[in-house]
């Protein structure tokens, strides 16, 4: 018989707010990292999170509804864009076992490409990264 191991931790979102980021070429970007999964292995306390963005800007261009590959978007960035933060907060959740874990988006580089989406927004690509902390229940 296979040991069982014990599934994700349930939890609750205490605070999920979008940070805010002024771009070099007018534009707004909005970041939010989710948490998505909770689990102990060992004893020890993992979780997975997924970053979302969109930006936020008047340009337009050809609406083009072809699905593009990362690497055809890679090969298509036309320019670094430098950004400011506006407002850069940390998302707030508590676990199944009283666990308060806080993530803050981490912003490395946007680059903006030569391509649009199906609504004629230019494509953006980000790199951002997840700052977390947790702070175990109170025995």
């Amino acid at each position: 018989m296979t040991d069982l191991v014990r599934p994700p931790l349930d939890f609750m979102v205490i605070r999920e707010d979008w940070c805010r980021y002024d771009l070099s070429d007018n534009a707004i970007l909005k970041v939010k990292v989710i948490l998505t999964r909770v689990y102990k292995q060992q004893g020890q306390l993992y979780s997975d999170f997924q970053p979302i963005y969109v930006i936020l800007t008047n340009e337009r261009g050809i609406p083009d509804s072809n699905i593009k590959s990362l690497q055809e978007l890679q090969s298509s960035i036309v320019r670094d864009v430098h950004f400011t933060t506006i407002i850069q907060d940390w998302n707030e959740y508590v676990v199944d076992d009283d666990t308060n874990i806080r993530i803050q988006p981490i912003v490395t580089k946007v680059v903006k490409t030569s391509k649009f989406d199906p609504k004629g927004f230019p494509v953006y690509l980000c790199d951002i990264q997840g700052n977390m902390s947790t702070d175990p229940p109170a025995s």
